[in-house]
């Protein structure tokens, strides 16, 4: 072998010999055996080995060991985040919040906009009592995090000491957010005391979010603060019903007419013959023994107050001895009753007449338009039935 020949293989002996250095240094750190790389010459060459090593120790319950680890990753690497988050979590465990706190107020201008990191902040914040660093995280959260909402809203429950407390740490970008927060969580009483800081200091409610909330607010016997929401639908007539001409789709929610879905007893607003104007229809396919509200509205209204409730009707063809009727009543526990005729078989339009007394404390009633269940053997309710203008006014 000549001279050039023995520098050739040297050259390329040595070149083999450096990538199956390199290649072992991979296989020990990426050993399953060995994933961390704990103790082995790689950790050296990749600050990620590091960072296990440390999650391994503060899993071990070594959190200054934890600690020792994070740094070194961080001197190798400073760009590496799980290191810094690591490091900070270490020193909380460690007794240390003042080091954890300067470790995170280090690294929290790079991290304002990027979400990854925002919840393991938002912890961070609450062991270290920061509220400025916790409120900021908190709105992040609500802006651009929705799937982390609920556990964020818990802790902030806690951190603050109770939802309505929370309530002025809401930025008001975040205000209809925590609002439908607040209704999935059913805490009415901070709902209504963020509703006054809206009305004081806006934005305005979304109209899906206003029918929610209105909607929520009566379920939870809510009913003054509940028409305060309801304000952009009332209309400046003597009439307490909403849409009484049934001029527009049932609401199903809040104030607005509620329509019971049933493929056997379909209820649709109709314009046309019988009906002069738009009415309320009824079909009745014969296939059930309906024993239930066909359609209703609650209405809010006075206490110890007398009213009049005008309506007309008309049926068709309907069978069985119980028909259709109106009936009005307390929507929570007031006990008063009043209930209009039932119509059966074939009746022409007709104007009814329903009056009533509301008891002491009753702030809204709820009209019902129902049939009771018969007994009767052909009990199977076949037929229409046509609803006609509805008003409800003070005596």
């Amino acid at each position: 072998m000549d001279r050039f020949s023995r520098k050739a293989f040297a050259i390329v002996a040595s070149a083999l010999s450096g990538f199956l250095l390199w290649y072992s240094i991979c296989t020990c750190k990426l050993s399953g055996e060995n994933p961390s790389g704990v103790g082995n010459f790689s950790a050296h060459f990749f600050p990620e080995a590091l960072v296990l090593n440390g999650q391994g120790k503060y899993l071990s319950l070594d959190p200054a060991g934890a600690a020792r680890c994070y740094k070194k990753a961080i001197l190798a690497e400073p760009s590496l985040i799980d290191a810094w988050m690591g490091l900070v979590r270490a020193e909380i465990a460690n007794g240390k919040k003042e080091e954890a706190g300067r470790v995170l107020s280090i690294i929290s201008g790079a991290l304002v906009s990027i979400s990854t990191w925002k919840c393991q902040e938002l912890l961070f914040a609450c062991d270290l009592h920061d509220g400025p660093y916790f409120e900021k995280c908190y709105n992040f959260i609500l802006s651009y995090l929705p799937h982390h909402i609920e556990e964020a809203s818990w802790i902030g429950s806690g951190f603050w000491g109770g939802w309505q407390k929370s309530v002025p740490h809401v930025w008001p970008c975040n205000r209809q957010v925590f609002l439908k927060e607040l209704i999935e969580r059913k805490q009415p009483d901070a709902a209504v005391t963020l509703l006054a800081v809206m009305e004081e200091e806006g934005p305005a409610l979304k109209e899906s979010v206003q029918l929610q909330f209105c909607d929520f607010l009566i379920a939870n016997d809510r009913i003054r603060e509940a028409r305060k929401v309801w304000r952009p639908w009332e209309k400046n007539d003597v009439s307490l019903i909403h849409d009484g001409g049934f001029e527009t789709e049932p609401l199903n929610t809040a104030f607005g007419w509620r329509v019971r879905q049933d493929p056997d007893v379909p209820v649709e607003r109709t314009y046309g013959p019988p009906c002069s104007q738009s009415c309320l229809h009824i079909h009745f396919k014969g296939l059930r023994n309906v024993d239930w509200d066909l359609a209703s509205q609650i209405i809010p209204v006075k206490p110890e107050t007398s009213y009049r409730l005008l309506f007309t009707r008309k049926s068709s063809d309907l069978s069985t001895d119980r028909g259709v009727f109106l009936e009005i009543g307390g929507l929570k526990n007031e006990k008063f009753n009043a209930a209009s005729e039932q119509v059966t078989g074939e009746s022409p339009w007709k104007e009814e007449r329903l009056e009533f007394a509301t008891p002491p404390g009753c702030e809204a009633v709820i009209l019902r338009v129902r049939r009771n269940e018969s007994l009767r053997m052909d009990n199977k309710i076949s037929g229409d039935y046509w609803l006609g203008p509805v008003e409800l006014t003070e005596k």
